[in-house]
């Protein structure tokens, strides 16, 4: 049941003054309405934030966290979102952003006095993001989500459900995704080629384990090395190291600036499977794949695509 929902008690009252004017008793009876309960929600970090009422001036950093509130129909309660937002939010959630306000970029750090000034009741963040604890001084709640796996993506989505007062919103997301992606899973499980993959999120960044990029890649059929190179979430890895493990397929996120071409051209890739077979592909919609917000579903087709491209979903 809802935190707002409201509990309804008879109150009997007699008055005096009703005494008096009409020489009788008498008992009237109405409905009051207690008022919500305070909601306690910790988020991914450990941290636990109150709010006295579902939230309805919210302002939401990095791309996945703005997804996740248009997809629960909060573009009318969204009094700002970052510039990464803009820059980043992919189809076909990005025709949604027309009328809605920059605050500034969340890289390297947030602008606080546009956020204040934005008067919001709760900040949807992420980790990574400098200045995050000035806010409390001006009593602003701060919801941090930084799921480790895609079941970690559906908690953080009916967090937000919860935050605002549409958890019945977020549960059908939930559900539907969850369809979405057994379907997908059921015809991946007809092949039982596994093939190694390297993701390149630029500079050698790749995915590691806990991430929920690692998880996607798992989902898709396939075993992502870059958990096996390195026990941080997200590691810079040496070319070295890459081509000790061999991948068969090589990823390139194609926001980060590199081309095909160049990530052949690394040290010793010549000798990489990936490369000698020319499976080296540059991600066509990147945001999908590194953005833990609904577009997963969009995301894990298209790794299908490319590790599977005979398999029909």
């Amino acid at each position: 049941m809802p935190f707002w929902k409201k509990s309804v008690g008879l109150v009997v009252t007699v008055t005096a003054g009703l005494l008096a004017l009409t020489g009788c008793g008498g008992t009237s009876s109405s409905t009051a309405a207690a008022p919500p309960a305070p909601l306690h929600l910790t988020d991914d970090v450990g941290h636990t934030i109150t709010l006295t009422h579902p939230a309805t001036r919210i302002v939401a950093l990095e791309p996945s966290n703005t997804v996740i509130a248009l997809e629960l129909g909060l573009k009318r309660d969204l009094v700002g979102i970052d510039q990464e937002s803009f820059q980043y939010t992919p189809s076909p959630w990005n025709h949604q952003l027309s009328g809605l306000k920059s605050i500034g970029a969340s890289y390297p750090g947030i602008s606080t006095e546009q956020i204040v000034a934005a008067r919001p009741d709760l900040v949807l963040a992420t980790t990574g993001i400098h200045g995050l604890s000035s806010l409390s001084q001006f009593h602003i709640p701060v919801l941090t989500l930084n799921p480790t796996n895609i079941n970690g993506v559906y908690h953080d989505m009916l967090l937000v459900g919860q935050a605002t007062g549409h958890e019945s919103q977020a549960e059908a997301v939930i559900h539907q995704m969850q369809h979405q992606m057994a379907q997908i899973e059921a015809q991946v499980a007809k092949t039982k080629n596994r093939p190694t993959v390297f993701y390149d999120l630029g500079q050698l960044y790749t995915a590691g384990p806990g991430t929920f990029i690692n998880s996607l890649i798992e989902l898709a059929g396939a075993k992502n090395v870059g958990a096996a190179l390195s026990t941080q979430e997200w590691p810079q890895v040496t070319a070295e190291q890459v081509v000790k493990a061999d991948p068969s397929i090589i990823l390139i996120d194609s926001g980060a600036g590199e081309t095909v071409a160049q990530e052949e051209r690394q040290a010793g890739f010549d000798a990489i499977s990936a490369v000698k077979t020319g499976h080296v592909y540059e991600l066509p919609n990147p945001s999908y794949v590194n953005e833990p917000s609904p577009a997963l579903v969009m995301g894990l087709e298209e790794l299908v695509h490319i590790f599977h491209p005979h398999v029909k979903i």
